[in-house]
Parts: structure tokens; sequence; C-alpha cells
């Protein structure tokens, strides 16, 4: 298995967007602090970030830039223009779709959206392992014809009112995600700790990729550390430098977490499930799973997947 689609599987990635938007100077819109990774994509214009740490970026026609921390922040026109809460902004919604909103001035348009993970604190890891904040200006790297066919792509559907858009604007945002983690991946300097660092250490994402492989194996400290040709102390210290887990502290989060998705998602038993995953009994699946999710796995096989249930 490709170790990076693996950890993005386990992490259940969900792509969202705001809308398609059409500007006019002065205008401009804030968002608070969330859990979301929100990015913009500014089709035509131009205009500015403005950052709760003082930080101020213009922003060009083709550029990208994502806030994978989820940090307040604020988009405008220029520096000084009054900024109105992102719902008030929404609420110019037209019937195609899009949202209409300024003074009447220079026009800007730009297509948000958001990355999210089910569950963002929790391991094996995060949106938070990233940098803060990417700014991908147009034409900054050798890969931008393809991805700005997929850039063009979802801004043709987000600002679409045909069947089937909104579906395949999500889908596209996935793509776009896994695009801009290439990026970064070719991108010298990279987060200290955490999956994203994991997976660029070769010894450590094979260990990885073998533990997303076969989650029920028996695995252990002996037989991982041979997966990643290291010996056992090396491993496990290196293993903790780079995810902040041992080696068998991720395994069991990892079949946790996957226990979660498949009693949500899937047809399977609860006896299935454990069995699958690799569990000694009955007793010690309901016992972790448990501690984990703060309820029995019995309740989740039978309840429908819910925000409630996906908060933990």
């Amino acid at each position: 298995m490709d170790v990076l689609s693996g950890v993005l599987r386990s992490l259940r990635l969900h792509a969202s967007f705001y809308r398609a938007m059409v500007l006019s100077a002065p205008w401009g819109m804030s968002l608070p602090k969330s859990n979301w990774a929100p990015f913009y994509l500014v089709e035509s214009g131009s205009c500015w970030l403005l950052c709760r740490t003082g930080r101020r970026l213009q922003l060009k026609a083709g550029d990208l830039v994502v806030l994978f921390h989820g940090d307040g922040h604020a988009l405008c026109d220029a520096p000084g223009s009054r900024v109105d809460p992102l719902e008030t902004l929404l609420r110019r919604k037209t019937s195609e779709g899009a949202v209409h909103f300024g003074g009447g001035g220079t026009f800007t348009r730009i297509v948000c959206g958001r990355f999210s993970l089910d569950d963002p604190e929790g391991p094996p890891g995060s949106l938070r392992h990233l940098p803060n904040l990417l700014h991908l200006p147009r034409g900054s790297w050798p890969q931008f014809g393809t991805f700005s066919a997929a850039l063009r792509l979802l801004a043709h559907e987000v600002g679409s009112a045909q069947h089937g858009s909104e579906h395949a604007a999500r889908s596209l945002t996935e793509v776009l995600l896994i695009q801009v983690l290439r990026m970064l991946w070719n991108r010298s300097q990279a987060p200290g700790t955490g999956w994203w660092q994991a997976l660029r250490d070769p010894p450590i994402a094979a260990s990885l990729a073998a533990i997303h492989d076969k989650p029920g194996h028996p695995w252990c400290l002996e037989s991982l550390a041979a997966h990643a040709g290291l010996s056992r102390s090396v491993f496990a210290a290196r293993f903790r430098q780079r995810t902040g887990n041992t080696p068998m502290a991720y395994v069991a989060a990892y079949r946790l977490r996957l226990a979660y998705q498949w009693l949500q998602e899937t047809e399977l038993s609860v006896s299935e499930v454990f069995q699958r995953l690799g569990y000694a009994s009955a007793a010690a699946f309901h016992r972790a799973f448990k501690r984990k999710y703060c309820r029995p796995p019995s309740a989740y096989r039978r309840e429908p997947r819910s925000a409630e249930l996906m908060a933990g």
C-alpha cells in the first residue's frame, strides 16, 4: 500500500468548500480559529490575507494559500477595508451558488474551501503537523500545469449549477490536498515531528506501511524494527521521535481507529472486527475500545454515523 494513501485513509480526510465568490472592492471577510484547514484559490484579481499573528500576505491571480492550523484570519481587497464575518457573505449567495459581495469596485474571484480530519487531535496524526501557512504562487513549481488543471476543474464545479457538481467539487478538493502534500514532500524543510515527518524518514515509513497494510498482524517491536532495517533500540527511539508515539501505541491507536470506521461504515459484526484486527479476545477489544471512545463497540454498531460520534 502507498503509505501516504494509507495514512490519509486512516485519518478519514474530509474535503468541503464554502463557495465561489465574486467580490468587488471594498470588501473583507473574517474567519475565527477552527478545526478546519481553510484554503483559498484566487481565480482573478488580487487580495490580502491578514493573519492574527500580524502577518500580511498579498495574493494574486492563480495563487493558492492553505492555513493548516486553522488560525483566525481575514481576507480583504486592501489592508484597512472593513471585514465582515464569513456568514454575512454567505447570505449573499445567488441561485447559481456563487456569492456576490462588495462595494462595486474592482472585482476579485476566489474559490474558498477547507480540509478536515475525523479526529484532528487524536493519533496517528493531524493536519497540524503540517506548516501553519502554505502559500503557492502561480507558476512557482514544476508541476504547475497539472496542478492548475485540478484547480480550474474545481473552480468550474464550484461555480456550476449542474447535477452532481457538489460531489465533484468535494472529490476534486481531496485531489487538491494530495497535490499540495506532494509539493510539501519535495520541499527541503518539513515539520520536526508528527506523521508527516515520519513519512519522510524511509525506515520509519517502511514500518508504517507494514502496519497500515496488515493491521491485524501480531506486530511486536522486533518485527517492526526488522521492516525498518534497524535495531530495536534505534527503531523505538527514532519512531517515537518522528511520530510522538511508541511503535506499539501507534499500532493500538490505528487498530482502534479502523475498528471505529468499520463499525460505522460496514456490516461487519463486532466479533468480525476484533478478529480481523488481531485482538486476543472480545474482552480485550471491548476494554480498549471503551477506554478510547467512552462507549462499547456495540453502541457504535447500532447507531448511525453522526457529528457527536465523530467527536468521540
